[in-house]
């Protein structure tokens, strides 16, 4: 996915505050994906998204769109 479609989607102003997306820690990266194993195998429901961001954009950015 481009940038500037995550710039657009998470309502960023300017591609400077989008690009610390780019160069994840990998400690970060494994322990998200550990943790995310984990809420499926638990049957736990996924962290609710930061308050921030447009509701509409994270419903097309993760195929959630009913249009």
């Amino acid at each position: 996915m481009p940038l500037t479609d995550v710039q657009w989607v998470m309502d960023h102003a300017n591609l400077f505050t989008t690009q610390r997306y780019l160069n994840p820690v990998t400690e970060d990266v494994i322990a998200g994906l550990l943790a995310f194993h984990a809420r499926q195998r638990d049957g736990d429901p996924a962290a609710p998204p930061a308050t921030e961001y447009r509701a509409e954009s994270l419903q097309i950015l993760f195929g959630e769109d009913e249009s």
